[in-house]
Order: structure tokens, then C-alpha cells, then sequence
């Protein structure tokens, strides 16, 4: 009963929060209801001034996904994950042929199960990704990247110890934290397609010395052998990326990356490939649906899958 108590408090609470937001966006809307549908599905600041030209533009949303169940028969477990994300770009480029693109992502959220005294984790990473280049020709350019992820909040692994929930501590904020920068040469159709070609990439993981201290026999942490703090790499990075509206208000987007180490297990090669299909219904409310592939032999050896989908409110800026 205490358990039920709390998520009924937990749900009460989070519908009143999520009818105001609706509430708020609905009185925004009607304000401009005349021009909504002339709205972007990303807006855009932009400036151009002495040649110099400068493009700042992304979106920020919040998910709300429920699920109730209450003498329900065949069963279920209610659930209440609370997403919230942002990802933004800014761009820069001049008249001397220098281009300079900055992604921010952020992406972290929450999931509540009747009956768990934990709160557990529906997302959590946190990226920098920055590429300058030097102008060849219209579209290709001379390139030098940096890119960092971690993520904020510490991640547990979940067990049951007789009829006792528990956990333990298995990640943190830059345990691990993977820093990647490298040279090569950049393709920029325009802001809905690129592709980075770097054959001289460094790659750095980095890890708390308190989780690699205790490790036995050949065990690693991430990748990072007893008692150190960081696994060094040298090798090959592609990435790149693709947005299109594949229909009226629903926008693909697809980031790809894969990493080739000259150093060890040459023909195991790491990829991540992060796809969003965006479903706006206003200029306020959208869908995602996200589905996240990641294959790192020194984070897991195994194929990790992430699948959101989620309905809420999207902000432009």
C-alpha cells in the first residue's frame, strides 16, 4: 500500500504539471493561431554582417508517456517515464572559406514502475560535437573535429536480494566520458546533409580509478584495463548526417558515426547510428520516435538498442 500511495501521489502530481504545460501551450496557440502553420518545424536565428554569417537553430521537447492498470486481469504494471531533450546547432562560416558547426545534445529522463522503491533511467547522454573547416570548394573542406559524450546522472545495476529491491553503482557523470578529435575532410551539401571523413582520429575513454581498482583477473571497465584511468586509441572516424521531411510534418533525422582502431582488433569495427522521426502535429506538440544503435566491443561486445516513442511538447527556438 505504501508503494501505491506514492505512485498515486507521483501520477496526481505529474498530471497537474503536464495539464498546465498543455494549458499554457494552448492559450499560446490560440494567440497565433493565425500563424501557425507558418511556422518552422525548426525556427531559426541567423545573422549576416561583414560577410560573416551565423545560423543558431535546434529544438527542445518534453515526453510524457503513462500507463495505469488497476484490477486489470490479464495483467500489467503501471509506469510513468518523464523524457526531456534538447539538440541544438550553431554555424558559422566566412568569406576567407572558414566553417565552423557546434552540435549540443542533451537527452535524459525517468521511468517510474509500480512497485519499485527505485527510480530508474530512460535516457542519459550528454554530447559536444565541433568540426572547423577550411573552404577547398564549395562543398568539401580541409577539417579538424572534437567530440566528447558522457552522461550526467549515475546509472545502477538493479538486483533482488531476497525480497528486497537493490542496486549498485556501476557508471557516473565522466565515468565513462569518451573524447574523440581527428583530421581530415568535411562534405557540406547544406544543413540537411554532411559527412566527415577523418583517417587520423585519436579516441580517449576515460573512466574513475575507484571502478577499475577492484577488478579480477582480465576483467575490464569500459575497456580500461585494472587499476587505470583511460584506454587510448588511434584510428579512423566516419560520420555524418541526414535530415528530410518524408512527409507533410513528419522529418527524418539520422546521425551516423563508425570508428576503425589501427592499433587492436582492426576488423571489429565500433558504429553508432541515432535516428529520430519527428511527427509534428502544431507548432507546439510533436511525436518521436527514436531508435538507437550502438555497437562498441570496449563498452559492451553486444549490440545496445535504445527505442523511445513518446508524444509532447516541442519548443523551436
Amino acid at each position: 500500500m505504501k508503494y501505491l500511495s506514492k505512485f498515486y501521489r507521483f501520477i496526481s502530481c505529474s498530471a497537474f504539471v503536464f495539464f498546465l504545460m498543455i494549458r499554457s501551450v494552448s492559450l499560446v496557440a490560440q494567440e497565433i493561431e493565425e500563424m501557425d502553420e507558418l511556422l518552422p518545424f525548426d525556427a531559426v536565428i541567423q545573422s549576416e554582417m561583414g560577410g560573416k554569417r551565423m545560423k543558431f537553430y535546434g529544438n527542445t521537447r518534453f515526453n510524457f508517456n503513462q500507463a495505469y492498470f488497476s484490477n486489470w486481469i490479464s495483467g500489467g504494471e503501471s509506469a510513468l517515464t518523464l523524457l526531456y531533450g534538447l539538440d541544438y546547432n550553431f554555424n558559422y562560416s566566412d568569406r576567407n572559406g572558414l566553417v565552423w558547426d557546434t552540435n549540443l545534445l542533451l537527452s535524459i529522463g525517468t521511468t517510474y514502475i509500480s512497485g519499485s522503491k527505485f527510480l530508474k533511467k530512460a535516457d542519459d547522454r550528454f554530447q559536444i560535437n565541433s568540426l572547423v573547416g577550411k573552404q577547398i570548394n564549395q562543398f568539401w573542406n580541409y577539417s579538424g573535429f572534437l567530440n566528447f559524450k558522457t552522461q550526467l546522472l549515475p546509472g545502477f545495476r538493479f538486483y533482488n536480494q531476497g525480497d528486497n529491491e537493490m542496486r549498485e553503482r556501476v557508471s557516473q557523470f565522466l565515468s565513462p566520458a569518451i573524447l574523440q578529435g581527428g583530421l581530415g575532410f568535411y562534405y557540406k551539401k547544406n544543413d540537411s546533409f554532411w559527412l566527415n571523413l577523418s583517417p587520423v582520429s585519436a579516441r580517449v575513454i576515460l573512466v574513475s580509478k575507484k571502478y577499475t581498482k577492484d577488478l579480477e583477473n582480465d576483467a575490464k571497465y569500459f575497456g580500461v584495463d585494472f587499476d587505470k584511468r583511460a584506454k587510448y586509441f588511434f584510428g579512423a572516424l566516419i560520420s555524418g548526417f541526414y535530415k528530410k521531411e518524408i512527409m507533410q510534418n513528419i522529418i527524418l533525422e539520422s546521425k551516423y558515426s563508425t570508428y576503425i582502431n589501427y592499433l587492436e582488433k582492426t576488423k571489429n569495427v565500433d558504429f553508432e547510428l541515432d535516428t529520430n522521426l519527428r511527427f509534428k502535429v502544431n507548432s507546439k506538440i510533436s511525436g518521436n520516435f527514436i531508435l538507437h544503435l550502438l555497437y562498441d566491443d570496449d563498452l559492451l561486445g553486444k549490440l545496445q538498442v535504445r527505442e523511445l516513442l513518446g508524444l509532447g511538447i516541442n519548443v523551436d527556438l
